[in-house]
């Protein structure tokens, strides 16, 4: 029998998404998963000397001599020593297998001292599956130690070598081991190696259970060797199962198994499941796969899923596929659907891929096209496709467009993506090769992505512009991110400016803060000179403050003195409460000191509140002292 490794899955790499297609592999190679990394890395390492390799003689009849265990530890040195040596590998491999179990501990022992961990863990784990064939109790004894615990997975290894041997001693082990990292790799690898002699035993045990054990990792390599074996039974077992992730994970292993065999007889499968998540999981699964042989049929088939999000989803995955195999008849595959078919998805795709590698032909595309909604998002797709790996090649496809507009709309998806690596560069660009509105959007946006990662730098660099227009379209969204998680420190940042710019910056300051902390944000505008700036700050947190505690904001209200900021204040607050409280609208209304501002709000409330409640105003008005000319024009006139 030929040396075997088990291949262990964690949990955290099956979770990712490598359900499908983990567990395909037979089990005449059996690795842990740090050992197979490990193994393939070394393997095809370059050696870093090109001395001679010693000789290892590994004939199909081999010497027991060969196999001692002196000869083995100087074989397994001579392979570390020569990383990039498969034929190597192999023979300490062949070595090993001719191994009597009772000698390798001593072999073990002995390779501790290679100075590759990998190497180490690699070697360790082929030795001690030998151990295991032998004398599993042993072998778990030593897995089970400090000094082994550091090569994960060595348990795990032993029991799928136990398995194949003994599987009812090995179930009976693990299903007495506690909760934790060791049963839950242990299981896994019980149940590979139960698959291959038992699937419906296999299922059994693992439906037997406790809830706690029962996740898709231990299901997936059942269904995965089933669907191999007999998908049409593996599809029934896995609709069996209840409804939940489970179940939909093993539908999407047997239609990926499937497909592999037979796509179209898959498909129809995966049709006639229930609606769900799991019907649609497989369908993705089989039509991907059906694409990668046969991308035309795989789309006309998607082209018969229900409406809706998974069928768009397959269309533009299979539309991706097929353009990169053939894009031309991706392309006009694409242009025939209509506007409900996924059009839009499957378009972008081929165009993505198109721009890809051929850019200077994607460009000759697009300018081909009538203006309109299909341009601009081809546009943006091609431009933000090409900004992702090469910014500066996005720039030259850009300038090649024909016309302005739509080199104005590439430019956007460019500097966004841009600015994400280099906002100075993108700021720097956007200022240069753009202007008016299309370029304050450019900076605005630039300057909330560089702000993410370092606004210090941002504020400096927009604080050194002569233009006015473009420091005051970057401060303000610098400040902002700032003020989402520190709005001291954005304060902070507004004190150090002045004019048109701090007044910006302060307000896109105070939105925020005035969402999450009023009263802070009220006393902090309440410190600016009196002026515009504080008139204006102080009608801004009333906006927001009345909206979540018109109380809190009246008591506020009632601590400042008489000027134009409590006016604008006080304004705002009648404008925001008189909706929901006319009548203390029009009452706060009548403190503004300032007389046209008094009116204009007073009028304002009296005006809603009649129409709320006319006869309740209306009393109030005829009780009231307004001016005469006020009552004159809301009460009826007098019989």
């Amino acid at each position: 029998m030929k040396h075997r490794v088990v291949a262990i899955a964690t949990m955290g790499t099956f979770v990712a998404g490598v359900i499908v297609g983990h567990y395909a592999m037979p089990r005449s190679v059996r690795l842990s998963a740090p050992a197979l990394s490990a193994a393939n890395e070394i393997s095809t390492r370059s050696p870093e000397r090109t001395s001679p390799t010693l000789s290892i003689s590994a004939p199909n009849q081999f010497d027991p001599a060969a196999s001692s265990s002196e000869n083995i530890i100087v074989a397994i040195e001579n392979a570390a020593a020569h990383p990039g040596n498969r034929q190597v590998y192999s023979e300490v491999s062949d070595l090993i297998e001719n191994l009597d179990p009772k000698d390798v501990r001593p072999v073990i022992d002995a390779i501790q001292h290679l100075p590759s961990q990998r190497e180490r863990n690699t070697f360790t784990s082929m030795l001690i599956a030998r151990w295991a064939e032998g004398d599993p109790q042993g072998a778990l004894s030593y897995a089970q130690t400090e000094d082994a615990a550091k090569n994960g997975g060595l348990v795990a290894e032993v029991v799928g070598t136990w398995a194949e041997h003994d599987s009812a001693a090995a179930m009976a082990w693990v299903t007495q081991t506690p909760p934790g990292q060791e049963r839950n790799g242990a299981l896994q690898s019980l149940v590979s190696a139960l698959v291959e002699k038992d699937r419906q035993g296999a299922l059994s045990f693992v439906q037997a259970l406790p809830a706690a054990d029962q996740t898709a990792a231990l299901y997936s390599p059942i269904f995965s060797g089933w669907a191999s074996a007999d998908p049409v039974t593996a599809g029934q077992r896995a609709l069996q199962l209840p409804a939940g992730p489970i179940r939909d994970m093993a539908l999407q292993v047997v239609g990926s198994r499937w497909s592999e065999q037979n796509a179209e007889a898959a498909y129809a499968w995966a049709n006639g499941l229930p609606i769900g998540q799991g019907r649609d999981n497989a369908m993705q699964s089989i039509l991907s796969r059906w694409a990668g042989t046969d991308p035309e049929r795989a789309a006309n088939a998607a082209l018969g899923l229900p409406t809706g999000s998974a069928r768009d989803q397959a269309i533009a995955d299979i539309a991706q596929q097929w353009a990169e195999r053939d894009l031309r008849a991706a392309l006009a595959w694409t242009e025939k659907l209509g506007d409900g078919g996924g059009q839009q998805g499957a378009w972008s795709r081929v165009l993505s891929t198109w721009a890809q590698n051929e850019p200077d032909a994607a460009a000759t595309y697009v300018a081909s096209l009538s203006p309109g909604e299909a341009k601009d998002l081809a546009v943006g797709t091609i431009a933000r496709q090409l900004a992702s790996s090469d910014p500066q090649t996005a720039l030259s496809w850009i300038e090649k467009l024909p016309d302005q507009t739509t080199r104005q709309n590439a430019l956007e998806p460019l500097v966004s993506q841009w600015s994400e690596t280099d906002p100075k560069a993108a700021a720097e660009f956007a200022i240069d090769k753009s202007s008016g509105e299309a370029r304050q959007n450019l900076l605005a946006a630039i300057s909330h992505q560089w702000a993410q990662n370092n606004p210090g730098a941002a504020l400096a660099w927009a604080q050194g512009l002569s233009d006015s227009a473009s420091r005051d379209a970057i401060v303000p969204g610098v400040v902002s991110v700032v003020a989402e998680d520190d709005p001291s420190a954005a304060a902070e940042m507004v004190s150090r400016l002045s004019g048109d710019t701090q007044l910006l910056a302060a307000g896109s300051l105070i939105s925020q803060w005035a969402g999450t902390d009023p009263q802070a944000a009220s006393d902090w505008a309440a410190a600016f000179p009196p002026g515009e700036t504080r008139d204006q700050l102080l009608a801004n947190v009333m906006n927001r403050w009345v909206k979540s505690d018109p109380y809190a904001a009246a008591t506020w209200l009632a601590t400042l003195g008489a000027d134009s900021s409590r006016d604008a204040a006080v304004g705002a607050f009648t404008s925001r409460i008189a909706s929901i409280d006319p009548q203390t609208a029009v009452q706060w209304a009548a403190t503004i000191s300032d007389g046209a501002m008094r009116a204009s709000e007073t009028e304002a409330a009296l005006q809603v509140w009649l129409e709320a409640d006319p006869a309740k105003a209306s009393a109030w008005i005829a009780n009231s002292g307004l001016p005469d000319e006020i009552k004159a024009r809301f009460l009826p006139p007098q019989s």
